[in-house]
């Protein structure tokens, strides 16, 4: 009896530059090898064999390069450009800054508030 050859697609070539680049950009596995017309676990399979490294620790090493470049343009956008929406924004993420809280009056509706006015502006000494 004769066997049967499998047919075999010719290998699709992979730009790993581009790959870096998607991963960069914060690109799924999935989108990348759609992108390729490729199927993931090919994605996966080359990436293990071609860089001795499985696909996460490849993807976190290239997003985490995309997140330092990110960083550094947002920083520079809100220092060099004085954007006041990013300088705002930065100082929250970073310092910890944050909005002051209102007062909402909903809230004390059916509350007897007292207000006190000393005018030495000194409280007074418990006794």
């Amino acid at each position: 009896m004769k066997k049967e050859r499998k047919k075999t697609c010719p290998k699709k070539i992979i730009n790993w530059k581009v790959v870096d680049e998607l991963l960069e950009k914060g690109c799924t596995g999935v989108e990348i090898a759609g992108f390729f017309g490729i199927h993931e676990d090919t994605l996966y399979k080359r990436i293990a064999k071609e860089f001795n490294i499985g696909f996460s620790a490849y993807a976190q090493q290239k997003r985490a390069k995309g997140d330092v470049l990110l960083r550094k343009v947002q920083f520079e956008v809100a220092v060099n450009d004085k954007d006041r929406g990013m300088l705002i924004w930065l100082g929250k993420q970073r310092l910890g800054q944050r909005e002051p809280e209102k007062l909402d009056i909903a809230e004390l509706a059916g509350s007897t508030i007292n207000i006190i006015k000393y005018a030495d502006k000194k409280e007074p000494k418990n006794e």
